[in-house]
């Protein structure tokens, strides 16, 4: 397994890979990773990882690193042949392709996110959106198949090169049943030395405008204080927002509510969202696609309810799951009435909660893993 991901960093993108070569492992198969040096993963793993030199920044890293995987890659590949190699998306290379190629053996990439949609309105030159676009549009015709997370990537996808969809299949994200479980609300609280009372809503991962955080402390600042006097939001990780989510809140005169937690260690995060009440994953269109969010599948394992916005991979699971509210996040007032509902009637959240949990069980990583390891055999012995 190949991949572009800083391992140190262990964010949302490292969660899945991980998750992915290790529950592969456990299912029999021989994995190895190949990344960039930048520091070691800062969690044990079963897996070996293979740690190349990526010196400096910009396009000095990618070429040193695109050099050492290359000969990484070839080296090893003529040692020991693999009998299939497995590329998370790398938005500016086709090395991994060029690899497999040379030694004959199928490739499958995984593609879980329109890189140029990301960068898009931050300031990225053309010719870094063409290059995105030139790495995509050869990793996806020349893959011997591909993975997205959702339907809705595909079709983007193909709007934007022309994939085949005959080759696709969809392989969603999942959750780590034995870290992520209901627990003891009060007792996660203390250890965190949270107040004990407070009505606690959470986000968990990266701040990213089109994570509508803006839209959801308008709807804060909305609330009636004779209908829910204590609350709190609790923003778990943090991103490019942070600045702009902290000058909002001021300028509503809420800022002392809104509690900006950073990053934590990934061991702490369970506790995190079992101390809360409600876990918040909403969506603001500033990009084409909503995605699969795997902050939904971890609240619902813990016994989280949750307040989400009406898209497929959001709205859609929790409202199968009965796991959650589903609201229409554009409208801050729609937001705040979504928050009354949760607040003033425990006995449904707690049946939100138990529902949550009992529907995870069917997103775990193993039963991910599963359907991965029955795509790589069927390309395998195509």
């Amino acid at each position: 397994m190949t991949t572009g991901d800083d391992l140190a960093s262990f964010r949302g993108g490292t969660i899945h890979l991980m998750e992915q070569a290790e529950n592969l492992h456990a299912l029999g198969h021989d994995v190895c990773i190949f990344a960039q040096d930048r520091g070691p993963l800062p969690q044990p793993t079963s897996v070996p990882i293979r740690y190349l030199p990526a010196p400096g920044g910009g396009m000095v890293r990618l070429l040193c690193y695109n050099l050492s995987l290359f000969l990484s890659l070839l080296w090893s590949g003529l040692r020991r042949r693999p009998d299939i190699m497995h590329t998370r998306q790398m938005g500016y290379s086709a090395t991994p392709l060029l690899v497999a190629r040379l030694l004959g053996v199928p490739h499958v990439l995984e593609v879980n996110g329109v890189l140029r949609d990301e960068l898009v309105g931050q300031g990225v030159s053309r010719f870094r959106l063409a290059l995105i676009d030139l790495f995509a549009r050869v990793n996806l015709h020349r893959s011997d198949a591909y993975t997205t997370t959702t339907e809705q990537y595909r079709d983007r996808l193909f709007s934007l090169y022309g994939v085949d969809r005959s080759r696709w299949t969809q392989m969603p994200c999942g959750v780590n049943e034995n870290r992520f479980r209901p627990g003891d609300r009060d007792a996660a609280r203390r250890r965190l030395g949270l107040p004990a009372m407070t009505f606690a809503l959470l986000h968990a991962g990266s701040l990213y405008d089109w994570h509508g955080l803006d839209v959801l402390i308008e709807a804060l600042a909305g609330i009636d204080a004779r209908r829910i006097p204590d609350w709190q939001l609790w923003l778990v990780g943090d991103g490019v927002e942070h600045s702009p989510l902290l000058a909002l809140s001021r300028e509503l005169g809420i800022d002392e509510r809104v509690h900006f937690v950073g990053d934590v260690p990934y061991e702490q995060v369970p506790d995190w969202l079992v101390a809360a009440d409600v876990g918040v994953v909403l969506f603001k269109p500033t990009r084409p696609v909503p995605g699969d969010p795997m902050k939904i599948y971890e609240y619902m394992a813990c016994g989280l309810p949750v307040l989400t916005s009406d898209y497929p991979h959001y709205g859609g699971i929790v409202r199968a799951a009965e796991a959650g509210v589903v609201a229409a996040d554009a409208d801050p007032a729609a937001l705040t009435e979504a928050i009354y509902r949760l607040y003033e009637d425990p006995e449904a959240r707690s049946g939100y909660a138990e529902c949550g949990a009992r529907a995870a069980r069917h997103h775990t990583w193993r039963r991910r893993a599963e359907q991965l390891s029955e795509l790589l055999e069927s390309v395998r012995w195509a």
